[in-house]
């Protein structure tokens, strides 16, 4: 009987081996090579997108020693953006939270996700118009024209996009700003409040600067002295 139980023992250790491979078993052997994650987080914590934009998370680890990088996204609403071959795509406007975790310790990390319907305005839908020549600093850089540009918003709603504008060797942005105001006394009156934000589309963020100003049909500003922006602390 003792040889017998042997037997059983040998032929089943046989057949759990031969199944191992194919049923992707994990060998648990030790790898003095693979460092253990103490900690992980996303290059991003929140990210203001445009509907169409890609957006590609790079997790960060502490510390960078760490082997296997590899981790899952995972979106709390594939409505407003999902994730394809580790690539996030913005759908439509809304807002949703990307989560990454980590294979090798389960570690997790989150990004907040903003997606803005496209900067288009209905120039139709408005009664005057105005126009403010600017500049900005934002953080206390000088505005990048390439990648940043400034939207002028009443509330929530769009009213007018930067146009780049050069003027003796000058660089500044031209804003034709959309809207609306009722007349008293040869003067506006209840007039709308502007608002300037700035989009960063390389750094995916939006910065509220610190400039408001009455929507009066005026000009505001010039090409020889733009109105100087900068970003609100």
């Amino acid at each position: 009987m003792k040889i017998l139980r042997h037997l059983i023992a040998f032929s089943c250790a046989a057949v759990l081996a031969s199944f191992m491979p194919s049923c992707g078993l994990i060998d648990m052997e030790f790898d003095e090579n693979v460092q253990m994650a103490y900690d992980m987080k996303l290059d991003h914590d929140t990210v203001y997108v445009i509907e169409g934009d890609t957006i590609v998370l790079q997790p960060l680890f502490s510390p960078d020693t760490v082997s296997n990088r590899e981790v899952f996204f995972h979106s709390a609403n594939e409505d407003i953006a999902y994730i394809h071959n580790d690539t996030i795509i913005a759908v439509k406007e809304g807002e949703t939270v990307i989560s990454a975790t980590s294979v090798m310790c389960e570690k997790m990390a989150f990004c907040q996700i903003y997606v803005m319907a496209p900067w288009e305005i209905n120039i139709h839908k408005y009664s005057n118009d105005m126009v403010a020549y600017v500049t900005a600093s934002i953080d206390g850089k000088p505005l990048n024209f390439e990648n940043q540009t400034i939207g002028a918003f009443v509330g929530s709603e769009l009213r007018g996009i930067g146009q780049l504008f050069e003027w003796n060797d000058k660089k500044f942005l031209q804003i034709r700003i959309y809207g609306h105001f009722e007349w008293g006394n040869d003067e506006p009156t209840r007039p709308e409040l502007v608002r300037f934000v700035c989009y960063d589309k390389e750094k995916m963020t939006l910065t509220y600067l610190s400039l408001n100003i009455s929507f009066d049909g005026e000009t505001h500003g010039s090409p020889s002295s733009p109105l100087e922006l900068t970003s609100r602390k």
